[in-house]
């Protein structure tokens, strides 16, 4: 579905009040959960998981103008994430976000690990959510999550030159997702489960960025998933019970757990893309709690 509901724009608002990262080290999956159930069409269900991780606690960031701001000596700067949301903030109103997310996800793709894949993944849904309606809310969640990515910025596994076998970059991606997705299932924990939604908002940002850098984005999430799944064997035959993806949307949006909604998600979107079993293997392993 279109997420172009304004019950979003409401919960991005709300959101950005919140921290990033929470008191436990966990990161804050507000603005994420909330735009995958846009995505998948349970707008009602919005506001009360904005609400919820509105209060999660954590430290608010205000954006910052900033103040004798070099990028490039900044990458990794923590302490400058005011600035840098606002260093994209205005990046985004001047050249306007196409243009942004085309310059800098390439530029921050080798730091696609970093903090679980989530600086990425927060990233990959504002890219979505803007693609659908340009709003100011959205244009905000999409500063604020490229600023958090170049902030937490740090290189993760060195990427090799990608074989895309069949010219199509996209479908290499959703591949390399889809063994990842074989790998959870022999080990469904949350690590693994990262190795698939990681490479799933790959998928949704390489349709914004050239094909270099989408063959470039790629080969990132071959270096990473390889460090990531080391040792973990696929599961060969996917086994599903053919639960209905409805039924799979409604018992993660109901679970209240952000990874369930966001693996569910992004294991359709697999699914409609390849028909790889795995995708619904896995979808139903995290809902099911198997």
């Amino acid at each position: 579905m279109i997420t172009t509901s304004t019950t979003l724009d409401e919960a991005f608002e709300r959101l950005s009040a919140a921290g990033f990262e929470l008191p436990n080290g966990f990161i804050n999956h507000g603005p994420m959960a909330c735009e995958v159930l846009a995505a998948v069409g349970c707008d009602e269900a919005i506001e009360g998981w904005a609400w919820r991780f509105a209060h999660t606690g954590g430290t608010a960031v205000d954006p910052m103008a900033p103040v004798d701001f070099e990028w490039p000596s900044e990458l990794g700067n923590y302490q400058r994430l005011p600035e840098w949301i606002g260093y994209f903030e205005r990046s985004i109103a001047e050249f306007g976000w196409p243009t942004v997310v085309e310059v800098w996800v390439p530029r921050l793709m080798p730091a696609l690990s970093v903090a679980l894949f989530h600086a990425a993944i927060r990233t990959a849904h504002a890219v979505r959510a803007i693609d659908a309606v340009d709003t100011e809310p959205r244009r905000a969640e999409l500063a604020r999550a490229l600023g958090y990515w170049a902030a937490r910025f740090v290189p993760g596994e060195p990427a090799v030159e990608a074989d895309v076998e069949g010219g199509d970059v996209h479908l290499a991606v959703v591949g390399a997702a889809a063994d990842g997705a074989r790998r959870y299932l022999t080990h469904p924990n949350i690590l693994n489960l990262h190795g698939v939604t990681g490479a799933m908002a790959v998928e949704i940002l390489v349709g914004h960025i050239t094909e270099p850098s989408a063959i470039a984005g790629l080969a990132q999430v071959r270096a990473e998933h390889t460090a990531l799944f080391a040792g973990t064997s696929p599961t060969e035959t996917p086994e599903t019970a053919g639960i209905d993806p409805a039924d799979l949307i409604g018992n993660a949006e109901q679970s209240g757990d952000p990874h369930q909604v966001k693996l569910v998600e992004a294991c359709m979107r697999g699914a409609r893309a390849t028909g790889d079993p795995a995708f619904a293997a896995a979808a139903e392993t995290v809902t099911r709690g198997r």
